[in-house]
């Protein structure tokens, strides 16, 4: 039900912000200083069913505005119902930081690129790291998330992240499917047409083969 609710408010919540037919809306988003005020208070029927039992729902919303004036960019958080101390169920926002954090590692590793080819141990699908990072986020592909997953391995995503100060965030399953999320499997690395690698969970080279 939580789920439900937060996707049918953040779905409105663009729609309502975006849609060009409505001046009135424009208008009142425009009048008050909380660009969440006037979405929450509308009468769409969606968005008033949720708004009316919040309590169902568990709603939390933070929404960011981005201002750019000149050569700056600055940013705005507005929150609704914003607490630390509950559950906030990222949905595919979770791919973000995975991303960010294979291109850490990419530009850590000497023997990588972001046009290294690759395909999980088991898995038919050959690819890049770069085709995987623009899959997430032009049609997010839970695939493509889960790829990187398995080349970085859940306690790498989030030690990463924990010295960076993200917090309080925790990445610890794939997205999409069912397989066990206690371990990740090899990946298999090429360096020519003929010639693979396996990367092991400590991202090193543990043998080769020579493809025929």
């Amino acid at each position: 039900m939580f789920k439900k609710g937060l996707f049918i408010v953040l779905s409105l919540l663009i729609s309502v912000s975006c849609s060009p037919q409505k001046q009135e809306q424009k208008q009142e988003k425009h009048q008050t200083s909380d660009p969440l005020d006037g979405i929450l208070t509308s009468n769409t029927p969606q968005i008033k069913r949720v708004m009316d039992s919040l309590d169902q729902h568990e709603v939390q919303i933070r929404y960011t505005q981005i201002d750019r004036t000149g050569d700056e960019v600055s940013f705005t958080d507005y929150n609704f119902q914003v607490d630390s101390n509950n559950y906030f169920y990222p949905a595919s926002t979770a791919k973000l930081p995975t991303a960010v954090v294979a291109l850490t590692r990419l530009n850590q590793m000497d023997s990588l690129s972001l046009n290294t080819r690759f395909y999980v141990e088991g898995d038919s699908i050959e690819t890049t790291f770069s085709e995987v990072i623009s899959q997430i986020f032009a049609v997010s592909d839970n695939d493509a998330n889960n790829r990187l997953i398995e080349f970085l391995g859940q306690d790498t995503i989030n030690t990463v992240l924990r010295r960076a100060g993200v917090a309080p965030i925790r990445i610890w399953q794939r997205l999409g499917n069912d397989d066990d999320n206690a371990t990740t499997k090899p990946l298999i690395i090429y360096e020519n047409d003929s010639t693979v690698r396996m990367l092991s969970k400590k991202n090193k080279f543990v043998s080769r083969t020579i493809r025929t």
